[in-house]
């Protein structure tokens, strides 16, 4: 008996090397991610464009090996469809923990939904990683489980409002007036905040305030409030349905103001420009990113390919691209924790320092978390619509040579 215990001991040895070492830490498991989009209704599209950057960041770390730390471990997302509903986002949040035992919850693009959702990460204590929601309140509510490392609403306004301040000047052409328009949402309500705030700060005068129900049939009435007050500019908070509408209707009632910005709504999405033609040209946008990526980061070129290969679009200039960033750091995140373990994924989380990787697609220079989970290091870029292409226009470092803002918007024909 003691011969065969001697031959067992030596043989653990041989396989596992020295040091307590538990066997079943080599063995690959499976990670389960749980996640949150609107998969159907309205916001269907942008829900499946977010669904294609995630799929194509797990595809990759797990046709490269899974989780090394883990012996391999291989990432599955569980899908859940929000229909874009917060209701429906907060008990699909609680099926995907409690019944499906996932390690981490991501999701859900809308602003409403992540709030509601992520209360029920934050109860369980789930970590829970916001996949482009914007809304000030994700970071504000002094939860421990939530992280987002995409911008806030306020900074969008600010920086807005900030480059039509530094257009005005550059061309001696300023914009002296505002009008408003947002759904109204939490998306939208936060975004419209901001403005004010920051259009208060510039000195702007907000002549229109104008709140709409998201999924609106008709713009007219809208658009002709618009008119009868003229703002040199639109601020607009819109998904893709009542973009499209919008620009239409403005094409028809014969005006437009000298400028248009856009908070990263539905001009955006695939299939927007199929859908205005020309009617968005030199029309503005605030984004996390745009395809004049290349010029600063030529690797981002290969990225493109393989994403072009399996979807028909460039990842770069997609709305894929942020929850594809996302995933990247959820990947490394999973990777430091070495464990499914929430309570580990968590910590690992909040010890996030990201200056290089496939999650630096965004230009950013550097992803980690203060306390409230924010990432404070997210600039946002303004595209200006050239060509039916969103081209980098401002801040000045991104700007692809060759690539010149046109201001104010030419008068209509």
């Amino acid at each position: 008996m003691k011969k065969l215990i001697v031959l067992s001991f030596v043989f653990s040895f041989l396989l596992f090397g020295t040091g307590a070492v538990n066997p079943a830490a080599y063995a690959a498991e499976e990670l389960k991610i749980g996640v949150i989009l609107p998969l159907s209704g309205p916001l269907a599209n942008i829900g499946t464009m977010c669904r294609r950057g995630m799929d194509f960041a797990v595809k990759g770390v797990n046709s490269e090996g899974g989780i090394k730390s883990m012996g391999g471990a291989k990432i599955k997302l569980l899908y859940s469809d929000s229909r874009g509903d917060p209701k429906i986002g907060l008990s699909e949040a609680e099926k995907l923990i409690v019944q499906d035992q996932v390690s981490t919850l991501m999701g859900a693009f809308q602003s409403s939904v992540t709030l509601t959702s992520s209360q029920v990460a934050e109860r369980y204590k789930v970590p829970y990683l916001s996949v482009i929601a914007v809304a000030d309140a994700v970071t504000e509510r002094g939860f421990k489980y939530t992280f987002r490392i995409s911008e806030k609403a306020e900074w969008t306004g600010r920086d807005m409002i900030t480059f039509m301040d530094f257009m005005g000047k550059k061309t001696g052409k300023p914009v002296k007036t505002l009008g408003l328009l947002y759904e109204n949402s939490d998306w939208g309500q936060s975004s419209a905040k901001s403005w004010k705030k920051y259009g208060k700060q510039f000195g702007l005068d907000i002549v229109i305030d104008e709140a709409y129900p998201h999924g609106t049939t008709d713009m007219t009435p809208v658009v002709l409030k618009f008119k009868k007050v003229n703002p040199d500019a639109i601020l607009n908070a819109s998904y893709l349905a009542d973009e499209i509408l919008f620009i239409r209707t403005l094409a028809e009632a014969r005006w437009k103001p000298k400028v248009i910005i856009s908070a990263g709504g539905g001009e955006v999405e695939q299939g927007f420009f199929e859908a205005v033609g020309d009617l968005a040209e030199y029309h503005f946008s605030i984004i996390p990113s745009s395809g004049d990526i290349h010029e600063t980061k030529p690797w981002v070129r290969k990225l493109d390919e393989e994403f072009r290969k399996e979807y028909g679009i460039e990842l770069s200039s997609a709305a894929s691209l942020m929850p594809y960033a996302c995933m990247q750091v959820m990947i490394d995140s999973l990777e430091r924790a070495a464990s499914s373990d929430r309570e580990k994924i968590r910590e690992a989380l909040a010890k996030t320092n990201i200056t290089s990787g496939k999650a630096m697609i965004l230009p950013y220079e550097r992803i980690s978390f203060e306390a409230d989970g924010q990432n404070h290091n997210a600039p946002l870029v303004i595209c200006q619509i050239q060509k039916r292409k969103l081209r980098a226009v401002y801040p000045p470092n991104v700007v692809a040579p060759g690539v010149t803002a046109v201001w104010p918007l030419p008068p209509m024909q």
